[in-house]
């Protein structure tokens, strides 16, 4: 028999649907419930595409004596991270500040206010059991005592919204900032940590606005470097295009394969920047396969993107993107077989586990080109075949699942990344980024409100400060690429709304909740939001004369001067808002669109453009003065 999450509309949530844990979806009816029966919560978090969710799902969720022991000694609450972010970063950090290991799954014990006292990731069914008697036996005995460690987990949460007023941090933070990624240069593989290695593209693109302001040339070197690594890695799926979540080794050779939204978003940005400076080929078909491949299978019929797809198929984890020689065999000739197999590294056995192998060049093309003696062009030609039939191979396979909720934030960030492409890569992005963001304003924002998520045409959940943030942005960068200020209008209006629903005593605040409200000014996988809407606040005031929004920012900056100065690498989204800060926004007016057009093909960080039917020629505005250039 189903249980209540049967009638949700999370795919997520849906999952567990015919678990036999009695589960309630997060809010007040769970609540009331732990209350009147004087009952913890257990309180699971996590996503539809996350591996190991459906790992404990199935090890665990779907088990009867587990079931027992949660339905008759706790509240069991299930939480999809996607659909609610401000519940998820809650207890995130509350995790942090506890100490422990922290992921998803993320396994929350919570007393009846949902105030934390013990919180895991993925444990196996056992142990899980045994836990779960521990923990109900300890909150039956020692209800006060755990109640009390509670409190003082929610403290000191509450201690990170307070104010930290200090002066605004200068322009040394991005030379800091600088050192301290080079520091974690992996100088063999790219990327910026050791495994698991995460995209992380906004740490590639700061280290090009770094280069293109005068910074060090080896800051172009190593976002180069990595881009190429990543690229060439199985961690960006190389026949269909688009970058899994992180590679497990460092390497870049095998992913944790789910697909997310917000990387591919990204991921536009920072390859159509780079391809912009550099002129490397293979940056720019790397972003025509993401738009190609976030159009095939991600674009819904609402007009929005898919959030996610899954790391499992029926096959496994993996599997649907990984073959074996005798499927290999199965689908091209000999010599088409040998090419392949020096190509992307393959082997009879198999280059990855029981047999299987993973598309992985390692190599760039032409490396590979020249050991095969051939032309670059003809390795290409040969490659475009193989890919096409090892495409056709897979396409017999049942594919992972797609969670189609549609995210504001994670669109409004790819519409960011779909702008700067059709700027510098591929004009007709422009249309697919116009389309994308008539249909967030048009379903996502409805009668003055903003909503996080869209379930087909229904908007849920009320936005929070990243759903602003994101859309705002990708507003802003449209609106230089199409020169059309009803982008800029619209993005205005949003933050006005924004400033006045999270920013209270010179912070901005995660969402209206009173206890969910953290806002986190640490990037993660992608952009703190909160540095995000610092950047809009500073970009509308140069923009769009809105000064207001300036002084906003700068003391938003202020309450993180100390973050900025101590850990520059950790919000590297706030020293670049610093950069703005101190003088590096620009804006370039002019009558002529063509005259427009011809520098918008130019990288140059934090520049915007205008039409002004007013202006003379072609005139820059920044650092305060206003001149023509040629």
């Amino acid at each position: 028999m189903a249980n209540r999450l049967a009638f949700e509309k999370s795919l997520y949530l849906r999952q567990h649907a015919d678990n036999p844990v009695n589960w309630f979806p997060f809010g007040k009816e769970a609540f009331e419930k732990a209350g009147k029966e004087n009952k913890p919560l257990f309180i699971s978090i996590g996503y539809s595409s996350c591996h190991w969710c459906h790992v404990m799902e199935e090890e665990s969720f779907q088990d009867e004596e587990v079931a027992r022991i949660l339905n008759s000694r706790f509240v069991p609450v299930k939480v999809d991270r996607e659909e609610l972010p401000h519940v998820d970063r809650f207890y995130m950090e509350a995790c942090r500040a506890m100490g422990g290991s922290c992921g998803w799954p993320l396994s929350v014990f919570a007393t009846p206010e949902g105030e934390p006292f013990f919180i895991a990731t993925y444990v196996p069914k056992e142990r899980f059991k045994r836990l779960l008697l521990e923990v109900a036996e300890l909150w039956e005995k020692k209800p006060d005592s755990v109640v009390k460690g509670a409190k003082e987990v929610v403290k000191r949460l509450a201690s990170l919204l307070e104010g930290l007023e200090g002066e605004l941090p200068g322009p040394s933070a991005a030379a800091n900032c600088f050192k301290e990624i080079e520091s974690r240069l992996d100088p063999v593989n790219g990327g910026y940590s050791p495994p698991p290695k995460f995209p992380l593209p906004h740490f590639n693109w700061f280290l090009l606005r770094y280069f293109s302001l005068g910074g060090s040339g080896r800051a172009f070197e190593s976002a180069a470097f990595t881009l190429k690594a990543m690229r060439l890695g199985s961690v960006y799926d190389q026949i269909g295009g688009g970058f899994h979540r992180y590679s497990t080794d460092a390497a870049w050779f095998v992913p944790h394969f789910e697909k997310m939204l917000y990387d591919q978003a990204g991921l536009l940005v920072i390859y159509s920047e780079a391809y912009a400076l550099s002129g490397y080929w293979l940056f720019k078909e790397t972003v025509k396969e993401l738009i190609s491949y976030l159009e095939r299978e991600l674009l819904l019929s609402n007009g929005l993107f898919a959030s996610s797809q899954d790391a499992d198929s029926p096959e496994g984890e993996g599997r649907y993107y990984a073959f074996t020689w005798g499927e290999l065999k199965e689908a091209l000739t000999p010599e088409e077989l040998e090419f392949a197999r020096q190509l992307y590294n393959l082997s009879p056995e198999g280059n990855w586990e029981e047999g299987l192998n993973l598309l992985y060049p390692a190599e760039e093309f032409e490396v590979k080109a020249e050991k095969l003696g051939l032309s670059l062009e003809d390795l290409l030609k040969k490659k475009a075949l193989v890919d096409s039939k090892l495409l056709s191979l897979r396409g017999k396979k049942v594919p992972p699942a797609t969670d189609e909720k549609a995210l504001t934030d994670w669109n409004g960030y790819l519409l960011w990344g779909l702008a700067v492409a059709s700027r510098f890569v591929e004009p007709a992005a422009k249309e697919r980024a116009v389309a994308l963001a008539t249909s967030l304003l048009e379903r996502s924002y409805r009668d003055g409100k903003l909503y996080h998520v869209l379930y087909g045409s229904e908007p849920a959940v009320e936005a929070l400060l990243d759903d602003y943030a994101f859309l705002i942005r990708g507003l802003l960068e449209l609106g230089s690429a199409t020169l059309n200020d009803d982008f800029y209008s619209a993005a205005a209006e949003l933050a006005d709304i924004a400033v006045k629903a999270f920013y209270r005593g010179g912070r901005l605040y995660g969402s209206s909740d009173n206890t969910f409200n953290l806002a986190d000014p640490f990037d993660g996988a992608y952009p703190s939001g909160v540095a995000v809407m610092v950047q809009n606040l500073l970009i509308m005031s140069e923009l769009l004369g809105l000064n207001e929004f300036k002084k906003v920012a700068e003391n938003v900056l202020r309450s993180y001067s100390e973050a900025v100065n101590r850990y520059p690498s950790g919000v590297v989204s706030l020293v670049e808002a610093v950069l703005m800060e101190g003088g590096e926004l620009s804006v370039v007016e002019s009558a002529s669109q063509e005259a427009l057009g011809k520098l918008l093909k130019e990288f140059r960080p934090y520049r915007f453009f205008r039409l002004n039917p007013e202006v003379e020629g072609v005139k820059v505005c920044e650092r305060g003065v206003c001149r023509e250039i040629k």
